[in-house]
């Protein structure tokens, strides 16, 4: 006999919030926005990340970031009707109204100009007028084999009943309840979604579709649960009808496995859509509804996933591939659909994947984030890794009362969020190595759930405000209405990554101007990096006056011949132009790549410099910071140096960027090149030593749904070669596009695509030959200074800088 669906007033007209919305529409998070701006083709590994928002669009809200010469407008931006409910809800709770008013073209928060919020802090450290969700009244004891009644993946029910009162208190909920019922609405119109193949079942398969599904059922399960009204249930099921191959539209129904085992990542996000949808409506399915939806997940998700945990197909559970985002992606989906169907299902196959995929998790994933919170593989590939270890990590939780042990694994996993907040750039992240492209299902949101384990607000507070925040149901039930105050307030403006496989460091003049200065870098050993780094020691970007000056190209084409072959020296992935050394921002020696297996020694200074509470801070003149980097293991040298040093100056106004060239080097090498690239326009001086570079249009088509947009102004740096740098080294230009100066591609077998074209991308250089190295003294420097054309300059943002050796830099050795 079918069981009837729940009735009920709707949740949702409890809620006193208008749905009528300007949504953050093609926010970015931030992963390759400012990054260099090339082809990118559709057809990748697609493992990057974005918010996915939908919605209406609208006319942008006035408003820029505090600052001299501050341009930063908001592009998007929310209806004066939400705002004017979110700012009630925060006199409701007594807690924090909005502190942005809207975001920027990079997807960053612009800052309301009078925020003074204080220190970070959340209910253990004070009181909130906040409705309790009262005491869990599930019983749990931690085993696998006495779980939470249905729903009990991520959102427990008794969650669910206190949620309304939730969001009518709290800014921050009503903002991500509305958005989520605007993406459900947009999206419930649409059809199923599209059986569509990326680059053949091995390439990159169905990974989007899988995602895209799970993004819609986790929305319209969300619009379900909030208002009891059936059509929400309705769609969610003609949706997973279509996605299991179930009806006559063609999903894959001509494959052994309809959501492709044989590339596993879509089998793991299909299998935790489906989880997601079973569980969180488990009270609306009918008899017949759940057996089909059991059926599926176990034929489709779990039995494949047996398959692979038992023989050498799961390759991503093996020692040496284990600790990349292939190993949180593959368990989490597998360990949320055991958990949906366990107690639902006699087969025993729930308590098999439970046994496997828990303890390599542990061994795997877990493992991903290296002692100081840097991730394994790249900053954009931490959203995607770190996004389904947060979903493991919270449905084990509530389903069984305790994570099984995961976190325990490596107690610095928290420390993962600091490195995405410092990985975050003015105009995006520091995106070397592989992104992906950014859309559907991931996004930094377990800094949520990982605030709340670590009892460390900081980190919800600072992703609160970002434009990935919004529209992910998840995030309501992570995030702690108790947190208050600034996440800048008392935060260092500088960190160094000290662990040698991903070592790098960031600086910055101000955490809430993104006008101001960024600047990262990176020298780090090339391998243990799953096949997306590349031979980069060195490379760095700089931000300034809202836009990137030296960026980087991400991902290359991931539908080349032997693009992840492997890491090693001889490996056709560095081949292609944007993994090896001369797509990066770095010296090239001799015209070959650096070396893979290298051991750079780095150093680091910092004043320590931590923002105040307010969001017109102003670092001071002696406020400094450096970087350098014994990178001469990169180069395969018997003798002499390579060494590279950046620092910022002048109240971090202007950095300064220092190579020194030992005469092991001077006197052997045939050839140096200094190389940078940059979506800016350059014009030289007449004598070859100043560049100029110029920016207004933004056009990215590696953003989430792409990003085409201009400054409000053009925009000027100033980048000058200065002494002792020898009188020969000169600025050369090469491009747009830029093009290879060594080597050729690897012979593209039919239907591979090889090098992209780096369509509007310059490489400024200086290029110094066998002769001027031989005639220079050693150590052979070149210095190089880059001087942004503020708004309000004054003659110190022009003066030229200490000649000091790498070796003498302290955080004063330029005052």
């Amino acid at each position: 006999m079918e069981k009837p669906r729940r009735k009920g007033l709707p949740r949702w007209a409890k809620i006193a919030i208008p749905i009528a919305l300007l949504i953050i529409v093609a926010a970015v998070v931030g992963g390759v926005v400012g990054g260099i701006v090339g082809n990118k083709n559709k057809n990748s590994d697609s493992n990057g990340s974005g918010n996915g928002n939908s919605g209406s669009g609208g006319s942008p809200t006035a408003g820029t970031s505090p600052g001299a010469g501050a341009i930063r407008s908001v592009t998007n931006s929310y209806s004066n009707a939400l705002i004017a409910a979110a700012s009630k809800a925060a006199q409701a709770g007594g807690g924090n109204d909005l502190t942005f008013t809207g975001t920027d073209v990079y997807g960053n928060p612009v800052f309301k100009t009078g925020n003074n919020l204080g220190t970070p802090s959340s209910a253990n450290s004070r009181r909130r007028a906040l409705p309790s969700c009262g005491a869990d009244p599930a019983n749990l004891s931690g085993s696998l084999s006495n779980l939470r009644p249905h729903p009990r993946i991520i959102a427990p029910d008794y969650e669910w009943q206190c949620l309304p009162s939730r969001i009518n208190s709290d800014a921050y909920l009503t903002i991500y309840n509305a958005t989520v019922f605007a993406n459900a609405t947009a999206w419930y119109s649409m059809p199923p979604t599209n059986y569509s193949i990326d680059g053949g079942f091995t390439g990159s398969g169905i990974l989007d579709v899988s995602r895209e599904v799970q993004q819609r059922v986790r929305a319209w399960a969300y619009a379900a649960r909030m208002t009891n009204d059936t059509k929400w249930v309705d769609r969610t099921w003609k949706e997973l009808q279509v996605a299991a191959a179930n009806t006559s539209t063609y999903f894959g129904q001509d494959q052994p496995t309809p959501w492709n085992a044989q590339h596993f990542l879509d089998t793991a996000e299909m299998t935790a859509a489906f989880a997601i949808a079973y569980d969180w409506l488990y009270a609306d399915w009918n008899n017949t509804q759940r057996a089909y939806i059991v059926d599926w997940i176990k034929k489709w998700g779990l039995q494949p996933g047996v398959e692979a945990y038992t023989t050498s197909a799961g390759w991503w559970k093996l020692p040496g591939n284990n600790n990349g985002n292939w190993n949180c992606v593959c368990n989490s989906g597998m360990i949320l659909g055991a958990l949906a169907i366990s107690g639902d299902d006699d087969s025993g196959i729930a308590d098999q994947i439970l046994g496997s995929a828990i303890p390599n998790m542990k061994e795997g994933c877990m493992t991903g984030v290296y002692p100081d919170g840097t991730w394994s593989e790249t900053a954009n590939y931490w959203y995607f890794g770190s996004n389904a270890q947060a979903r493991a990590v919270s449905a084990l939780t509530t389903a069984t009362g305790t994570d099984q042990g995961l976190m325990n694994t490596n107690p610095n996993w928290s420390k993962t969020g600091y490195f995405h907040m410092f990985v975050s750039g003015m105009a995006g992240m520091f995106a070397y190595g592989d992104n992906g492209p950014n859309k559907y299902s991931t996004n930094a949101n377990g800094m949520f759930l990982w605030s709340k384990l670590s009892s460390d607000p900081r980190l919800a507070l600072f992703q609160r405000d970002r434009a990935d925040a919004a529209g992910d149901p998840l995030s309501l039930f992570w995030y702690d209405p108790s947190v208050k105050g600034a996440f800048w307030s008392g935060l260092a403006l500088d960190r160094f990554f000290s662990y040698g496989e991903g070592s790098w460091a960031s600086m910055r003049s101000s955490w809430t101007d993104f006008e101001g200065t960024y600047v990262a870098i990176k020298a780090s050993n090339g391998t243990g990096h799953q096949a997306h780094g590349d031979l980069d020691a060195g490379d760095f970007v700089i931000d300034a006056l809202g836009t990137r000056w030296a960026g980087e190209y991400g991902s290359g084409n991931y539908l080349s011949t032997d693009y992840f072959q492997s890491e090693a020296q001889d490996s056709p992935r560095w081949e292609y132009y944007r993994k090896g050394t001369q797509g990066q921002n770095t010296l090239v020696l001799n015209n070959q790549n650096q070396e893979a297996n290298c051991q750079p020694v780095n150093t680091f200074g910092s004043t320590n410099v931590t923002q105040d509470s307010t969001v017109t801070f102003k670092a001071a003149t002696t406020d400094a910071a450096y970087f350098v980097t014994d990178m001469s293991s990169a180069y395969g040298l018997s003798s002499g140096s390579v060494k590279r040093g950046i620092r910022m100056l002048n109240a971090r106004r202007q950095i300064l960027l220092q190579d020194e060239l030992g005469s092991g080097v001077a006197g052997t090498s045939t050839s140096v090149q200094w190389r940078v690239q940059t979506n800016a326009t350059v014009v030289l001086s007449q004598d070859k030593r100043t560049a100029t570079l110029t920016l207004q249009k933004i056009v990215d088509p590696n953003a989430a749904y792409g990003l085409s947009t201009s400054l409000e102004k053009q925009r000027t740096m100033v980048v000058k070669i200065v002494d002792p740098t020898p009188a020969g080294a000169v600025f050369s230009t090469q491009g747009p596009p830029a093009t290879r100066i060594y080597g050729t591609m690897p012979p593209q077998t039919q239907g591979e695509q090889g090098d992209q074209p780096n369509t509007g991308v310059t490489v400024l250089s200086i290029n110094l030959d066998a002769s001027t190295l031989s005639s220079a003294s050693a150590p052979v420097t070149i210095s190089v200074l880059w001087q942004p054309q503020w708004d309000d300059l004054s003659s110190a943002d022009s003066a030229l800088p200490k000649q000091v050796d790498l070796s003498d830099w302290t955080v004063t050795s330029h005052n």
